[in-house]
């Protein structure tokens, strides 16, 4: 297994991680075809705008990426957005915001997620890391915490009833 950093994603990682994403779509809630991008804020579940999550995964391929690779092959990946202006609890920090992050389900339970954060957390500039995801998704959640990171703030059922978004932030020491 190898991590490695890429400020833009070569043709063939692009495809790679196209495919993972893709596969992954109906993982996320909402689903990434329901999405028009990375940073949307309004997140009510609603019907999915495409069969594919084709404009998330366009405006992803902007970001910079941390990959997983086995044999040469893209297995997970992380991308964020260095120097983003992101706005918790009425505070503003510039933050290396993870926007995405997937591992193929047949890599999972490899730690391959949390070796791309600390990869992440080896390679930013910046003085914090912070991710969003939804307050059922355990599994993430559980990471997050291991890495210590802090839960920032919960915006109650923003993603539908009884579903909230959860931001969490790291200081990178």
């Amino acid at each position: 297994m190898n991590i490695v950093h890429e400020e833009k994603l070569s043709r063939q990682h692009a495809k790679e991680v196209q495919e993972i994403l893709y596969a992954a779509d109906g993982e996320f809630v909402p689903a990434l075809s329901a999405r028009e991008g990375t940073t949307q804020t309004n997140l009510q579940e609603q019907a999915a705008l495409a069969s594919e999550p084709v404009e998330y995964f366009e405006k992803m391929c902007q970001q910079a990426f941390v990959l997983a690779t086995i044999e040469h092959r893209v297995v997970g990946f992380l991308s964020y957005i260095p120097k983003h202006a992101l706005t918790v609890c009425g505070a503003d920090i510039a933050c290396s915001y993870v926007s995405t992050i997937v591992v193929a389900p047949e890599y999972r339970g490899r730690h391959l997620t949390e070796a791309m954060y600390e990869k992440l957390f080896s390679c930013t500039e910046d003085a914090y890391v912070a991710t969003r995801t939804w307050s059922e998704n355990h599994g993430h959640i559980h990471i997050l915490d291991k890495l210590n990171f802090y839960l920032a703030e919960t915006i109650k059922d923003d993603r539908g009833a009884g579903i909230d978004t959860v931001y969490y932030v790291r200081e990178i020491a």
